[in-house]
């Protein structure tokens, strides 16, 4: 009998050697909501200045981000403006340009709502039905070009990119093709960006 108590013991051991061991690996593991990278933009029709998180989706075809963007009333003239947007960028191919480089052209389609007080996603009963679209919502085109960094020791963040894309709000390229008195090159802005992938 005390031959028989002196192997449970080790074997209890193990076993809960190997459960802890399993616990630990668990929680290295990322969660599927912690998010692949954050965001911060100078720019580009989704605020002055915009940050936020995003997640490689579809084996890091696409791109898809949840954005604040903030434009302080010394650039837009009138009101501080609030923006939440939905950003989705698809690499278009990967380039190597180096050991720890890649160069990848991009395109893609933003969602923006804007959330201040001069704006509206139902007309107000003060207009006649028809005589405003809604101002509240607007959706970004946009292309550009994106150099990806590896780190090879990463101590927080595994890698970085840097980014540079031309884009317009839908409404402006309308304006540009329906009338003449806005000129094409006159509706496209430019953006810089980073992200920082965890």
């Amino acid at each position: 009998m005390k031959n028989r108590n002196i192997l449970i013991l080790p074997i209890m051991l193990l076993l809960f050697n190997n459960i802890i061991a399993q616990e630990t690996v668990s929680v290295k593991e990322k969660s599927w909501y912690v998010p692949d990278y954050v965001k911060a933009q100078f720019a580009g029709n989704i605020g002055l200045f915009s940050v936020g998180a995003g997640y490689q989706l579809f084996d890091k075809v696409l791109s898809s981000e949840l954005l604040y963007g903030f434009v302080p009333k010394s650039a837009s003239k009138a009101e501080n403006i609030h923006l939440i947007t939905i950003k989705n960028t698809f690499p278009i191919y990967r380039k190597k340009i180096g050991e720890n480089l890649t160069i990848t052209p991009i395109a893609g389609i933003a969602t923006t709502l804007d959330i201040g007080t001069t704006s509206f996603t139902t007309l107000p009963s003060k207009y006649p039905e028809g005589y405003y679209v809604p101002t509240a919502v607007h959706f970004t085109l946009f292309g550009g070009v994106m150099v990806h960094k590896d780190f090879k020791k990463p101590k927080i963040f595994k890698g970085v990119d840097f980014y540079v894309e031309l884009g317009t709000v839908e409404t402006y390229l309308w304006y540009a093709l329906a009338t003449e008195e806005v000129d094409l090159v006159d509706v496209f802005s430019t953006s810089i960006g980073v992200n920082f992938y965890f």
